[in-house]
């Protein structure tokens, strides 16, 4: 297993829509794509991570949240191969973040009850309805896989005061 580079903002595959995955021709290298992503995730305390973070033009992504509110509670793995939005309701600002901006936090509008349909790591096709977290991921690494990232959900007002922050943590960024 291998720590991935995780893309910082500014790097042009972080707005690229990406190209769907052809499961077949993917498979032989996804279970150790999947764990290098998820190891990743892991070492830098993220919830997720999408193909484009690590570099790849793949709309793939993994999310690990954990399995209930208790502390050190395990983490459930998703593995959202082209994703599609099926329908989202409700909303709720709530402040997020990224792993390709890091250091920075915002509060952003997102839908808290989210239908996905996704192929999982077995290539079978599944439909989850999420809430809580786990909406919220779904919707990140979606944004993610369509060339989006959170700061692009920021009040507009906030806009000016958030490209400061990003100009100044980008000094501090390897």
């Amino acid at each position: 297993m291998a720590i991935l580079r995780v893309t910082k903002y500014g790097e042009d595959i972080l707005r690229q829509k990406l190209k769907p995955v052809d499961f077949k021709a993917l498979q032989p290298q996804l279970p150790q794509l999947l764990k290098d992503m998820e190891e990743t995730c892991l070492a830098v305390k993220g919830v997720g991570l999408a193909a484009n973070q690590i570099g790849l033009d793949y709309r793939l992504a993994v999310i690990l949240i954990p399995e209930s509110d208790k502390e050190n509670a395990p983490l459930k793995r998703y593995v959202i191969i082209n994703p599609e939005i099926l329908s989202m309701r409700g909303e709720k600002l709530e402040e997020e973040g990224c792993l390709s901006l890091p250091g920075l936090w915002a509060e952003v509008k997102r839908a808290t009850d989210v239908t996905l349909k996704y192929t999982d790591e077995n290539g079978v096709e599944q439909v989850k309805r999420a809430r809580g977290l786990l909406a919220k991921a779904f919707q990140h690494e979606v944004d993610h896989l369509d060339g989006k990232l959170f700061i692009d959900l920021v009040d507009p007002v906030l806009k000016p005061e958030l490209k400061k922050a990003i100009k100044k943590l980008r000094k501090n960024w390897n």
